[in-house]
């Protein structure tokens, strides 16, 4: 049976970066992508700096820039009125903006980049079954679909069985892989709902993020490429499942009920699992920690994982095959443990921010807010941990 030196269980933006980072090296990689073909709707959109450096490092940067749309400013309003406004065209780095590019999108391209790279490396419709590891790989068994016979209809699936030096998990926040290798994955789960979906924009904020602070809960307004704009608002639970409703209610803007090309409701969780690397089995990206979404902090996340385990990856294959060793593993998991928390930390902060409060303590809110924006240098540090600029890589 031939190894491989690298299988990746999930297709994901972490799984894809990663085996494009490896394949760029010379690494033989496999990747497992359960579903047969890439979603097309996208609940993570926000791209921040640390993240588009690596997708220039995969060889997509310049091809996801042009896809998206730069956010290089955010607004903090209430009653209509600017009360905090965010620039982040002093941030360091090439990239001195966040990107608006739905998943799927950056998952094509990161698609297409690995079959470029190996025309075989990216197998979908592969489902992981199971593993086991020993002191010199991992036996990987996974199933793909077999049409029945004179029919396109998936009857059975068929078993393979792979042998890898490593397997990496990156196959989200119900992996397989964490399941199997027994890892608890601890945490929280928020009761806040929140509901959001995409409509033309008909706003006038052009590819600026708007923030807009409401007694009865925040609302979050993004630019989509293609001149559509997200809207994420905060919903009580006996309220209808209306999000135009109320985006004109809390914001005076029209989003056009029949016009929305996704909608969705989500609640959040914070969860991480103890450690992301045993033995020879890796977990990455929402696989070995999940934050919530509020502050879009999750994908970048999940990529600078990939970007963090590719050199330890690189130096065990190279000369003498033996360079990484389990300490290398360990501080790669407590540093990317570290960064998750801080993520997890930020979008909390964000959560608190945008429940719905009583007139007068919102009354309070907005003056807080106004005023912490009134010092440059804190907007300044704001701006920075908003973008993940610093303390995450």
């Amino acid at each position: 049976m031939a190894v491989i030196d690298v299988v990746i269980a999930g297709g994901g933006p972490s799984g894809l970066a990663l085996a494009a980072l490896l394949l760029q090296s010379g690494i033989s990689v496999r990747v497992l992508e359960a579903r047969d073909s890439p979603g097309t709707h996208s609940r993570a959109i926000g791209l921040h700096p640390p993240a588009l450096d690596v997708l220039d490092a995969a060889g997509v940067g310049e091809a996801a820039v042009a896809a998206g749309v730069r956010i290089r400013r955010g607004l903090g309003l209430a009653d209509g009125k600017m009360i905090a406004s965010m620039d982040f065209g002093a941030l360091p780095g090439r990239h001195r903006y966040v990107l608006s590019l739905p998943q799927a999108h950056t998952v094509r391209l990161l698609g297409e980049r690995v079959r470029d790279l190996d025309a075989g490396a990216l197998l979908r419709g592969a489902r992981l079954e199971t593993f086991r590891q020993d002191d010199d790989g991992v036996r990987v068994a996974f199933t793909t679909a077999s049409p029945a016979h004179g029919t396109a209809v998936a009857a059975e699936r068929s078993r393979h069985t792979l042998r890898a030096r490593f397997l990496v998990g990156a196959d989200g926040v119900n992996s397989t892989v964490r399941t199997l290798l027994g890892e608890a994955f601890a945490g929280l789960s928020y009761r806040d709902e929140y509901i959001m979906g995409d409509y033309p924009d008909t706003t006038e904020f052009g590819s600026t993020a708007a923030l807009i602070l409401h007694r009865e809960g925040i609302v979050e307004s993004f630019p989509l490429p293609g001149g559509l704009r997200r809207w994420v608002a905060w919903r009580r639970p006996d309220e209808p499942v209306d999000l135009p409703g109320l985006v004109l209610r809390r914001t005076g803007h029209i989003a056009d009920r029949g016009s929305a090309s996704m909608l969705n409701r989500f609640r959040c969780s914070r969860r991480s699992v103890r450690r992301m690397a045993a033995g020879r089995v890796v977990l990455i990206g929402d696989a070995a920690h999940e934050v919530s979404p509020i502050g879009g902090q999750g994908m970048a996340l999940g990529l600078m994982d990939a970007a963090a385990l590719a050199p330890l990856l690189r130096h065990e294959f190279g000369a003498g095959g033996r360079g990484a060793s389990a300490g290398g593993f360990t501080d790669f998991s407590a540093d990317r443990l570290r960064a998750a928390a801080r993520a997890g930390r930020q979008a909390h902060v964000n959560m608190m921010l945008g429940r719905p409060l009583p007139r007068a303590t919102d009354a309070v809110r907005r003056r807080t807010v106004a005023g912490l924006a009134s010092h440059p240098g804190l907007l300044d540090a704001v701006a920075h941990r908003f973008t993940m600029s610093h303390g995450f890589r």
